[in-house]
């Protein structure tokens, strides 16, 4: 599976009533040179993933369904967990709003993914977007996990 995504921080929250609320929990076992290999819940499911930065816009992933036994098992050997709840806001393009608890309480992130580079390029951000992270260690669970409380703060105050 690959994915064209730019990431934005929300200005303000869209109405989200009517919205379904998938909570989800991501816990890392490892992280490092642009691989991630992580066990996550949405919702009932539970999923193995492997992810590869290709640029900085596109990644390639896989993901494997697994039991909750399984993922109960990864999960204790974890380095490191992400809890945030996911909203989706429309499918053309799909625009996702990611609201972070816990650790990373108050970022509220908005990604967007694209069919193509030249598409993800031309999008025009709509108003309740704020500014891009895309490149940016707010962008993805991992890097915000290598983050310090002070840096996170800091990240998100100059955003």
């Amino acid at each position: 599976m690959r994915s064209i995504t730019r990431i934005f921080l929300a200005n303000k929250i869209p109405d989200l009533q009517g919205a379904r609320c998938v909570s989800q929990s991501r816990f890392y076992l490892y992280r490092k040179n642009g691989v991630v290999i992580r066990v996550q819940t949405k919702g009932d499911t539970f999923e193995l993933e492997r992810k590869v930065n290709k640029s900085a816009y596109i990644r390639e992933g896989e993901k494997i369904s697994i039991t909750r036994d399984e993922f109960d098992v990864f999960s204790k050997s974890a380095s490191d967990h992400v809890i945030r709840d996911n909203y989706l806001i429309s499918k053309t393009p799909l625009v996702v709003l990611r609201i972070y608890h816990g650790r990373f309480e108050g970022l509220a992130r908005v990604e967007i993914k694209f069919k193509s580079v030249d598409e993800a390029k031309s999008f025009v951000p709509l108003n309740w977007l704020g500014k891009e992270i895309t490149l940016t260690p707010l962008a993805k669970d991992e890097t915000l996990l290598g983050l310090t409380e002070r840096e996170f703060q800091k990240l998100l105050s100059e955003t």
